[in-house]
């Protein structure tokens, strides 16, 4: 069994007609699935500089934090995996740059409605969203 853990950040990027960006993934533990951008914290980095880093590097956007969704505990077995991850969540706002997506650990990169989600969702990605979605006025 193969074990995945630590501490990341995931971002909510918000587009027109109630849509959000998502990535489908290429790597382990996520692989196959589609999840927020985001990733694993590296030392020294606030959670919100790991979140604005990941972003960039997996879909070349760049983007400033709006506000924070919260923090979340991912654990569970799926598929073998043993997964153990401690993400924050960010709604942010793209600043600049064009969505390209980062060969090596992405498939794809789209947007969907909120009421129109792909399954399935990365671990307690569904939950981040279901957060987000409280947030917006009826």
């Amino acid at each position: 069994m193969k074990k995945y853990s630590g501490k990341t950040a995931t971002a909510i990027i918000p587009y027109p007609q109630d849509k959000i960006l998502l990535i489908k993934r290429d790597t382990l533990p996520f692989k196959g699935y589609w999840a927020l951008p985001g990733g694993r914290k590296e030392l020294g980095e606030t959670d919100e500089q790991t979140c604005i880093r990941e972003v960039k590097e997996e879909t070349d956007l760049d983007v400033e934090i709006i506000h924070k969704i919260g923090d979340y505990h991912e654990h569970g077995f799926r598929e073998g995996i043993d997964y153990d991850y401690y993400p924050a969540c960010f709604v942010v706002k793209v600043v600049g740059g064009q969505t390209v997506k980062q060969d090596s650990e992405v498939q794809e990169i789209r947007s969907f409605n909120l009421n129109e989600l792909p399954n399935p969702l990365a671990f307690e990605h569904d939950q981040m969203i279901n957060d987000y979605k409280k947030t917006l006025k009826p």
